[in-house]
């Protein structure tokens, strides 16, 4: 079953002879897409639209069996158009305009190297799958999956920017994503558009988030709050635990006290791989540390061996430990989160 054809149900007309003064009261004309010459009145929230039934039409199945209904009645009418009222919200259903109406004048929407936030790619991926708008679905899924990817290589290759010692900034060239504010809603689109192998990656934005966050959920500006179904917040609880672990246990792995074939000061390196793992035991071993699981973690080794005066034999097997051990975490990582996702790994975004 088609996982968001629930809510195609929420797109409906104002009956006939049905009594809504909010219409005029309240409907506030939405500034750029209210057309004299317009056919019929969008209601998305308290914004209006006076749009064009054949522009809907043209792009979307739903509208289009939607329009095929008569309307009869003079009360379901607004300037002399039928009023149609949805359940979006309105700066979403306001950009899935601008891709039907202004591509002629702002094009970034289709443009894959114009990088574009994540919530208005979310909204208008939501849309285009909800009104059956395939090909403005595609391109929208491909920016996600540039950051939401399966690929190891890819997601080293973003930038991924610090913001504070616990959210983090993601960029690929199509698209942004901020973990202390999209991460929820990065997962709620994952399972209801049912593209899996985007899962792992926002489960991981997610697991930077204090408990008391992920219960309550994350509000955007319009006052929607984006919570987690029980089942997803379950694993997102144990996905902190997880890559708070992961940071632990593998960078102390890595940095193991034992001195590698060939070391040219097995004593002075002894002494300074010990010191090493000291300091890993007491900076990681936090739930912070989940924080830091996905992380290439090459260049914080190499800074290691040099603060601690480790040769340069150790220090470039502790390399080829840390490349070789972040490609077992990575195709573990499904499995380590209680997902199953076939083919994951195996994609050439």
């Amino acid at each position: 079953m088609d996982p968001m054809a629930a809510d195609r149900t929420d797109v409906k007309a104002v009956r006939p002879g049905e009594v809504l003064p909010e219409i005029t009261t309240r409907v506030k004309r939405h500034p750029e897409y209210w057309f004299n010459d317009g056919s019929i009145v969008v209601v998305a929230q308290e914004t209006g639209y006076r749009i064009h039934k054949s522009i809907l039409a043209r792009h979307s199945e739903v509208f289009c069996d939607l329009f095929s209904v008569p309307q009869t009645s003079a009360d379901d009418h607004l300037d002399g158009c039928p009023v149609v009222r949805i359940s979006d919200p309105s700066v979403d259903f306001s950009n899935l305009l601008k891709a039907f109406y202004d591509t002629a004048r702002d094009c970034s929407l289709y443009q894959r190297d114009q990088r574009l936030p994540f919530a208005l790619v979310a909204g208008l991926y939501e849309l285009a799958h909800k009104y059956q708008i395939d090909n403005l679905m595609q391109q929208m899924l491909v920016r996600l999956q540039s950051i939401f990817t399966d690929n190891l290589e890819t997601w080293d290759a973003l930038d991924h920017i610090r913001i504070d010692d616990r959210y983090t900034t993601i960029r690929s060239a199509s698209l942004e994503v901020a973990s202390s504010t999209d991460a929820i809603r990065a997962v709620n689109l994952v399972r209801r558009s049912g593209v899996m192998s985007m899962l792992p990656v926002a489960f991981y934005l997610a697991a930077f988030h204090h408990a008391d966050v992920l219960l309550r959920g994350i509000p955007r500006p319009d006052g929607t709050i984006d919570t987690l179904s029980h089942e997803d917040l379950a694993l997102c609880l144990d996905a902190r635990v997880l890559f708070a672990h992961w940071t632990y246990t593998k960078l102390a792995w890595i940095t193991t006290g034992r001195v590698v074939s060939g070391c040219k000061s097995p004593t002075a390196c002894t002494l300074s791989l010990t010191a090493l793992s000291m300091k890993i035991k007491d900076g990681f071993s936090k739930p912070q540390a989940a924080h830091f699981a996905l992380n290439p973690f090459v260049n914080v080794v190499d800074d290691l061996t040099r603060r601690y005066n480790i040769c340069k034999t150790c220090g470039r097997a502790m390399r080829a430990k840390t490349v070789e051990e972040r490609r077992v975490m990575w195709h573990d990582l499904p499995s380590e989160l209680g997902v199953d996702i076939v083919g994951w790994g195996m994609s050439e975004w």
